[in-house]
């Protein structure tokens, strides 16, 4: 991991937008080659400042600022909404509806696979619109677009559903986990951000090649 090479989609003298690979976290400490750590080395920069953040095991679009005028500019931006975000994700089974919105309430924290949605004392409102582009028994392949950024939003709500992220180790069946990885040959969590918009920039990050094996 230490001779691993995060691709920059995006750079100018306030903020870059790179391509995080799956199984990195952002910046925990507990974590020798996080996202921040491998960034500041391979960019010889002293301090990158995230603006939001990616879990570890979600691939896609990381924004990361160059100073912090341009972080707080960009955090106002998620404050206010203005942000679109899309994410591409392979879910277990098949989807009936072809799209709609996921609204049930969730808390803003990990929880776990017996009750994704966690306390009810703690859930606030949720808004995740879903479109499946393509599906068969076994899987569906979807577009996800948050309304609001709770964390988990996507893999809470899908779980909520019965049809979990495929390899997803939190809110997954980890014996349907470990059949996948083996069929697959990957343990990855199929969840990947790949669209996001802001300040009039568009940035897109090709979905992995992984996702296209389990529709074939």
């Amino acid at each position: 991991m230490e001779h691993l090479q995060i691709s920059v989609l995006y750079q100018d003298k306030d903020f870059l937008a790179v391509s995080k690979p799956a199984g990195i976290s952002v910046h925990n400490n507990e974590d020798p080659q996080n996202l921040l750590l491998l960034l500041q080395k391979q960019l010889a920069a002293t301090k990158l400042y995230p603006v939001h953040r990616l879990d570890k095991e979600t691939s896609g679009i990381q924004l990361l600022a160059l100073h912090e005028v341009s972080a707080r500019k960009l955090a106002e931006e998620f404050e206010k909404r203005t942000v679109q975000k899309i994410y591409a994700g392979v879910l277990r089974g098949e989807l009936k509806e072809p799209k709609g919105l996921w609204n049930q309430s969730l808390t803003d924290k990990a929880e776990g696979r017996k009750n994704p949605a966690g306390m009810s004392r703690d859930r606030i409102a949720c808004e995740t619109q879903f479109e499946v582009l393509k599906a068969n028994k076994f899987f569906s392949y979807c577009h996800f677009k948050l309304i609001t950024g709770r964390q988990h939003q996507i893999r809470k709500h899908s779980a909520l559903v019965n049809h979990s992220l495929v390899g997803d180790p939190r809110y997954g069946d980890p014996r349907y986990n470990k059949k996948m990885a083996d069929l697959y040959k990957t343990d990855r969590m199929f969840l990947h951000c790949y669209q996001i918009q802001i300040l009039g920039h568009s940035f897109e990050c090709m979905v992995p090649e992984p996702f296209k094996k389990l529709l074939a």
